[in-house]
């Protein structure tokens, strides 16, 4: 099974990121009106600790993209979800289904810390607060997520 996590820093405070998970393709764009990468690792890592649900928001301008993960033993169901209006408050079922698939949990973490490090090695810190606007690198959480995977607190 293969998994694939494209972020890309585009223009100032924009980001498109593509995610392909055995077949099931998504792209989704995010504004600095949120902090999307950090979302994704702390919602991953989140998982990875052991929550039974956990969601990463890329705020569009107008729209909202959901990234709603859910652990099914060593899975992950994963769903992008797209919402009408920024800062949806509507429940994950309202949404429009982008993409829907189950990987390997193992896989998608290394994915997204994959994805990360990309964009940390294209940006350099200082690069990439200029393109995100008013974030930084999360690199604690990165730092996070990686010490998590290696410490074999994966359930």
């Amino acid at each position: 099974m293969a998994v694939k996590i494209d972020y890309r820093v585009a223009d100032a405070g924009w980001a498109d990121c593509d995610v392909a998970i055995d077949g099931s393709a998504a792209s989704v764009e995010a504004s600095y009106l949120g902090d999307a990468l950090l979302e994704l690792i702390e919602a991953t890592r989140a998982i990875v600790d052991g929550a039974n649900y956990s969601v990463a928001h890329f705020y569009d301008e107008p729209g909202e993209c959901r990234f709603v993960l859910e652990p099914q033993g060593d899975t992950i169901r994963v769903r992008i979800l797209e919402f009408g209006e920024t800062w949806s408050e509507e429940p994950d079922e309202a949404g429009f289904v982008r993409l829907e698939a189950v990987c390997p949990l193992q896989e998608f973490a290394e994915a997204v810390l994959a994805a990360a490090s990309q964009v940390l090695n294209t940006h350099g810190l200082e690069g990439y607060k200029e393109k995100w606007v008013r974030h930084d690198f999360p690199s604690e959480a990165v730092y996070g997520l990686r010490r998590a995977l290696q410490g074999g607190t994966l359930h």
